[in-house]
């Protein structure tokens, strides 16, 4: 009964701390001229900027503003989600 009882509970805490209130960010990626590689910020309008994307042999990388942590991925539509997902677990 007492295991039940705080595997409950932690199951309730854990619960807590994974699942935060859904908010929506808007965001702006502007393309960056005169570069050697094709380049994006993404950026909170009037806040802050997330990161930069570049387009390396095929692949786009994306380094955190923040904390310069590297995320690839194969497009640029994923490699903004995932820079987003990044900066939503960690450095909001």
């Amino acid at each position: 009964m007492k295991i039940q009882l705080l595997l409950q509970n932690f199951i309730r805490i854990a619960s807590r701390r994974i699942y935060k209130k859904l908010e929506n960010i808007d965001i702006e990626v502007n393309e960056l001229k005169g570069k050697n590689l094709p380049t994006w910020e993404v950026v909170i309008p009037n806040r802050k900027s997330i990161g930069l994307i570049e387009k390396v042999e095929g692949r786009y990388r994306a380094t955190t503003s923040k904390t310069s942590n590297i995320l690839f991925a194969n497009s640029l539509e994923s490699s903004i989600n995932d820079l987003l997902s990044y900066f939503t677990l960690h450095e909001k």
